[in-house]
């Protein structure tokens, strides 16, 4: 994947990863107003919504690296 088709995955792949960004920060407030019986549940979402967010940050690195070493190349 070399230029514009490159520079478009990484901006899609950023854009998913500030959603899954702001989805952990939905998450946890969720949590925090959470009544005791749903406690669990919301905290389960909670981790949920940050391993989303981890993925999003790893495939965003991933193609970062590939960027990196197309403009390292050319």
């Amino acid at each position: 994947m070399t230029g514009p088709l490159a520079a478009r995955r990484s901006a899609d792949l950023q854009l998913a990863w500030i959603d899954a960004a702001d989805d952990v920060q939905d998450a946890y407030a969720a949590w925090l107003r959470a009544d005791r019986t749903e406690q669990a549940n919301a905290f389960t979402a909670y981790q949920a919504a940050l391993d989303r967010e981890e993925a999003a940050a790893r495939a965003l690195e991933m193609q970062s690296q590939v960027v990196d070493r197309w403009l390292r190349s050319g």
